[in-house]
């Protein structure tokens, strides 16, 4: 019987993993905000010196330095070689969704086995908010986080150099793929090794052992914490910040805004989410601090952690100097590290009802996602309906007055899958795309040369997209006396410059 129980866990867990693969390869595009400028920025990498792709050299200078972020970028730019790029992007997404919760179940068992079950929210948090932002390189660094937190906590005693190594090659993973999750687990490893340091463990230590265990972790951590200091002095960038206000940072943090996408469907979703982060907090405080009398011991370095934290979500800007959503990274890792802090025994019927909210958690979560996906398939199709009219070494820009509306899908309330999506019209034909934010910032492997930043390109702009746009206004009228229309569709117009494309 018991192997009965244990198979069928395994083919439930299987099963789940293979739901949550379901909006990635059963749609043609995945509708995120910044997902496809990471994979043409790729693909300018690899074609920044064929001959025939004249327009990246004059646009652009390589910035090959070993910063965050490359993560992302290295992984396109190899798959590209040998796959198309929308299907080099189901790949990277797939790793997302998948490594987020086995590094949840993976950190959670490292902690105590008695915790595992509740790796089951990692599902949950599969599809969060900063993936469908497109935020590639923080989305696979927190599964990394869970990784190493997990990696550190399993051997935190014996820290040989062999395990060092293996940890410090786990944080270079997580440094190269973003800087914020690089800060994140250097100050959660350090808060934790103090912590236990200090409390009280499962067997007797004596004050020199501690004392030696820390020192180790902190030996461990010496080339990391070197590395975030030089960051932190030698950034180029602004420093200018920029702060929401606490009836905003309540609200989101209320609502779990972290792992709500598009609009506001999924709110009361994560409001039941929150009650049950709710019972299980309460079940902790009287099932073990006043039934069971465990006051202290090394696990509550997690709900220090997370008071630490939830205190630096209130407190840190929403942007310092060009990085942004500050608070809403903070904010996806609370919950998470709250669950090493839970009770530990729960009653069998207790713990099935759990694990079946989490499940229901978790598909309900899928299902508004997949309902999303299908319908911003109908408008991203739509606009990237003239793709195949761009010939080879152009410059494309795009107008709108409505990046958040999409005649499918209705109003898009947080982040639009439009902002970047003229990076289609330019990939595999080695044209520019005029409106690429990243080569103006140090951190990503391109910079604009002088004049060339952002809707600023200073030759002719062979192509033009119009999107949501009254063809009798004004952007529209004073385009068409150099342009022409040579597509459209309900939404979308597509002009080309009357002295064509020299390559034509």
């Amino acid at each position: 019987m018991k192997n009965y129980v244990v198979y069928g866990r395994r083919y439930l867990i299987i099963a789940l993993f293979i739901l949550h693969l379901i909006p990635i390869w059963i749609f043609k595009f995945i509708p995120t905000q910044d997902g496809l400028s990471h994979i043409y920025n790729a693909y300018v990498l690899k074609e920044y010196n064929n001959p025939d792709y004249t327009k990246f050299r004059e646009a652009y200078s390589l910035n090959v330095k070993p910063f965050p972020n490359w993560g992302a970028h290295a992984f396109f730019f190899v798959t590209l070689h040998v796959m198309p790029p929308l299907v080099a992007e189901k790949i990277y997404v797939t790793l997302c969704v998948v490594l987020l919760p086995v590094g949840l179940f993976y950190a959670l068992n490292s902690v105590d086995s008695r915790l595992r079950f509740f790796g089951l929210l990692g599902f949950l948090y599969s599809y969060n908010c900063l993936l469908n932002l497109g935020f590639y390189g923080f989305a696979l660094s927190v599964s990394f986080y869970f990784f190493a937190l997990g990696y550190w906590w399993k051997y935190r005693d014996d820290l040989k150099l062999a395990r060092a190594v293996i940890l410090n090659l786990l944080i270079a993973v997580i440094y190269f793929c973003h800087l914020f999750s690089f800060a994140m687990i250097l100050l959660s490893l350090s808060l934790l090794a103090f912590t236990s340091a200090i409390l009280p463990a499962d067997r007797p230590r004596r004050i020199r052992e501690r004392g030696k265990s820390l020192a180790y972790t902190v030996a461990t951590l010496l080339p990391a914490y070197c590395v975030m200091i030089y960051i932190l002095f030698t950034n180029p960038e602004s420093s200018e910040r920029t702060y929401r206000s606490f009836e905003e940072l309540w609200k989101y943090f209320l609502s779990v805004r972290s792992l709500v996408s598009f609009n506001d469907r999924a709110i009361p979703l994560m409001w039941c989410f929150l009650g049950f982060m709710g019972i299980c907090f309460l079940w902790t405080v009287v099932r073990e601090k006043i039934i069971g009398r465990n006051l202290i011991s090394q696990r509550e370095g997690f709900l220090l952690l997370f008071c630490v934290l939830t205190l630096l979500y209130f407190k840190l800007p929403w942007a310092y100097g060009p990085p942004a959503w500050i608070n809403d990274r903070t904010h996806l890792f609370l919950f998470p590290i709250m669950l090493a802090w839970f009770a530990l025994s729960y009653p069998k019927w207790m713990k099935y009802a759990l694990a079946v909210l989490m499940i229901c958690f978790s598909l309900a979560h899928l299902g508004l996602t997949i309902h999303d996906y299908h319908l911003l398939n109908k408008d991203m199709k739509e606009f990237t309906s003239g793709a195949h009219l761009i010939t080879p070494n152009s410059a494309v820009s795009i107008i709108t007055n409505d990046w958040y509306g999409a005649e499918n899908h209705g109003e898009i309330k947080y982040m639009s899958p439009f902002f970047h999506d003229t990076c289609y019209y330019c990939l595999g034909n080695g044209s520019l795309y005029t409106g690429n934010y990243e080569p103006k910032y140090s951190y990503f492997p391109l910079r604009y040369r002088e004049g060339y930043w952002k809707f600023e390109y200073i030759g002719i702009i062979d192509y033009v997209l119009v999107w949501r746009m009254d063809e009798n206004s004004d952007d529209v009228v004073q385009l068409k006396k150099e342009y022409d229309l040579i597509h459209r569709t309900r939404n979308l117009m597509l002009f080309r410059h009357k002295g064509g494309n020299d390559n034509v």
